[in-house]
């Protein structure tokens, strides 16, 4: 049998399960986060809203289609404009954009590089994702 060894705790565990993910979530939402935005993010409508999201985007990550023009799996969905500088949209579904791991890391590195490319960055995701979804 494969196995991994885990970042967090040093174990290993299979290949195709997970070791410390849940437990890992769970910590950043306690001790991280702040508490509006993991009231957000374990909500009913958000839970609801991210399904509607990955079936909108068709489960594809929008932001590798957009910029390299590959189809490539998404797994979580990404609010555009941060629920810190437009909290009225942190439920709507014109404002989220569905995304791999991989891809939001990226996203948030430009984030947080300038606040011009930043700018910059949330128009063009938010024009292709329009052009995506035909409204």
């Amino acid at each position: 049998m494969l196995t991994k060894i885990c970042s967090k705790c040093g174990k290993f565990y299979p290949a195709s399960g997970s070791c410390c993910e849940k437990k890992r979530h769970k910590e950043y939402d306690l001790y991280r986060r702040d508490k509006e935005s993991a009231a957000v993010y374990r909500s009913k409508e958000w839970s609801i809203l991210t399904v509607q999201c990955k079936e909108r985007c068709n489960g594809i990550d929008l932001y590798i289609l957009m910029t390299e023009g590959r189809i490539v799996p998404g797994q979580l969905c990404h609010h555009i404009y941060e629920l810190d500088e437009a909290p009225d949209r942190r439920f709507d579904i014109n404002n989220l954009l569905y995304v791999s791991v991989k891809s939001h890391a990226a996203i948030h590195r430009i984030y947080l590089r300038d606040s011009y490319e930043k700018k910059i960055l949330q128009k063009k995701l938010e024009k292709f994702l329009q052009i995506y979804v035909g409204r």
